[in-house]
């Protein structure tokens, strides 16, 4: 089972298999889980993290350890920047993508093109360290952080960016300053209507005034009938909206399963399991 969902993600984890064998990954896979995972931090292009270990006398170690780990890719100059940004003002297949948060399909192209890569290759494009007895580069620990990475990499393509000493900010601001760029994003601007604003969230009671005297009947009955029916409310346009909102692979679902079709299949044995309880 492929733990990225994206061609980015698998490519990023294949440069880890082309350097380590793959009993050490599959151990690694393993230790980009919560369990294992005690903290976890990408600021800055480097992934920190602390992992639990295991007690193994053979290196000496006899109480559950705790290691660290930090994984950083090797920084494009400022001059191989600019470069690759010239390549990609010239496209309007490229930057119309990167301007809408999209990670082209040919960016590796550009990055070739200025006789560089984005995606790593080999162990070279990685500065890894953990302070774990094993020897190896990468250890599984390593590898753990990796594969963490690769998921993160699923959700935003643009830390790739980031890991290669360019902030997603940054690359928009000079994508802008081309001539293409700010035509195309003149393009994606659109006139949306303002919002209303409303007092409350939900619907406020009226305050009605009470007559001087009232008997207990009127008390407990009410001054009028209540009405015979009750008017349906209106069905949503776009049901289940805010299960939809995030995808199907929100930040938050780590699983290789689609949150949305979970949701679905719950949904509906929860409703089978409301009609049982009220037939």
């Amino acid at each position: 089972m492929k733990i990225s969902k994206t061609w980015w993600g698998q490519q990023f984890l294949a440069a880890l298999e082309n350097f380590t064998d793959s009993g050490r990954l599959a151990r690694g896979r393993s230790y980009s889980t919560d369990n294992r995972i005690k903290t976890w931090k990408l600021a800055k292009g480097i992934a920190s993290a602390t992992l639990r270990g295991n007690i193994n006398p053979y290196f000496g170690v006899y109480k559950e350890p705790t290691y660290h780990v930090s994984v950083k890719m090797l920084p494009l100059s400022g001059a191989q920047w600019e470069q690759v940004i010239a390549l990609f003002s010239q496209k309007a297949s490229v930057i119309s993508k990167l301007l809408i948060n999209d990670m082209p399909e040919s960016i590796e192209n550009e990055f070739k093109a200025a006789d560089t890569h984005l995606l790593p290759q080999s162990y070279k494009d990685f500065i890894v360290q953990c302070d774990c007895p094993d020897y190896a580069v990468p250890c599984k620990h390593i590898a753990g952080v990796c594969f963490r990475l690769a998921q993160q990499f699923d959700h935003n393509p643009f830390l790739l960016f980031e890991m290669r000493g360019l902030s997603p900010e940054k690359l928009r601001k000079e994508l802008l300053k081309s001539p293409l760029g700010k035509i195309l994003a003149q393009g994606q601007e659109t006139t949306q209507p303002s919002l209303i604003p409303a007092e409350h969230f939900y619907t406020q009671p009226k305050p009605q005034e009470l007559p001087k005297q009232i008997t207990s009947h009127q008390f407990w009955q009410g001054q009028k009938p209540l009405p015979k029916a009750i008017e349906s409310p209106q069905e949503a346009l776009i049901p289940a909206l805010v299960i939809k909102k995030g995808g199907d692979y929100p930040e938050f679902w780590q699983k290789q399963t689609s949150f949305i079709s979970v949701m679905e299949d719950f949904y509906l044995r929860m409703r089978k399991l409301c009609l049982r309880e009220l037939s």
